[in-house]
């Protein structure tokens, strides 16, 4: 038999979801998390997330209980949204992605980072229906939207679907062509370099050859900013040209860019056979 408190809670817990009250079930769950360590806290969330699912079966209703839970601001609340909302997306298409576009730029740093790793999830399982949702967050001026749209590329990259290669690409190409903001420094590397360069060398080597000669400087930064992936050193034979013209760019923040790329490329890209280092 479970102990009295743990009874307790899930009871509460149970009700609240079943009458898909978000308040209710934020008291049933606030005084309980705050009295345990993280890791036994991250496990009644788990159990929580386990209770209000089988409170509530009905799809529609708990979009509309996560949806409540997003927009209460409690970070436990958010927390538990975010599993909730990208695990029922087809109940709610649209109002699942304008509650994680949301999350996307919370105040609480672990439900953004739980954010970008569902939208990651959702486009793997979704592909043809969430993209185009992405593809609008891709313009927007708020730096967490765009590095949850970063990290969702980076983790459907990692499939190697090779028909999503270049839709990804589009995608990515959207997300450069903004003005640098202090997201972006890591967001090239991140998604280009662990994602879309390791998985298609050879379709993104093609793309980078058109960023490079791109008119717009911040595409061009980005680009500079991808060799210091790990990637980038893998594949340097077929990157090296383009890095090259990087180094020359007229733009000073596209040299600079450069200079940082190869200061991580030394590490890595081993000297020729001749001795001369890169």
């Amino acid at each position: 038999m479970m102990p009295l408190a743990e009874q307790d809670w899930k009871r509460d817990a149970a009700d609240a979801a079943s009458r898909g009250s978000a308040s209710a079930l934020t008291a049933a769950l606030g005084p309980v998390l705050g009295t345990l360590p993280d890791k036994q806290a991250r496990a009644v969330k788990h159990q929580a997330l386990q209770v209000i699912e089988a409170a509530l079966p009905d799809p529609k209703r708990l979009v509309r209980l996560a949806s409540g839970l997003a927009q209460s601001g409690d970070e436990t609340a958010q927390e538990l949204a975010v599993f909730l909302l990208s695990g029922h997306y087809p109940a709610a298409p649209d109002e699942t992605a304008e509650q994680l576009r949301f999350l996307a730029d919370s105040p609480h740093a672990t439900v953004r980072r739980w954010t970008g790793e569902a939208c990651g999830t959702l486009l793997v399982k979704q592909f043809h229906a969430f993209y185009p949702q992405l593809a609008a967050w891709s313009s927007s001026p708020l730096p967490h939207e765009i590095t949850a749209v970063a990290h969702a590329v980076r983790i459907a990259a990692k499939t190697r679907n090779p028909a999503w290669n270049g839709p990804l690409l589009d995608l990515t190409e959207q997300l450069m062509s903004g003005a640098p903001f202090p997201a972006g420094k890591a967001k090239s590397p991140l998604t280009l370099g662990e994602g879309l360069l390791a998985s298609y060398p050879q379709e993104t080597a093609e793309r980078l050859d058109v960023w490079i000669a791109s008119a717009n400087e911040a595409v061009r930064s980005h680009a500079a900013n991808m060799y210091a992936s790990a990637a980038a050193a893998e594949n340097w034979d077929l990157l090296a040209p383009g890095f090259a013209k990087l180094e020359q760019d007229e733009s000073a923040a596209v040299r600079r860019a450069a200079a940082r790329a190869r200061k991580q490329l030394m590490k890595r890209v081993p000297p020729e056979p001749s001795g001369e280092a890169l």
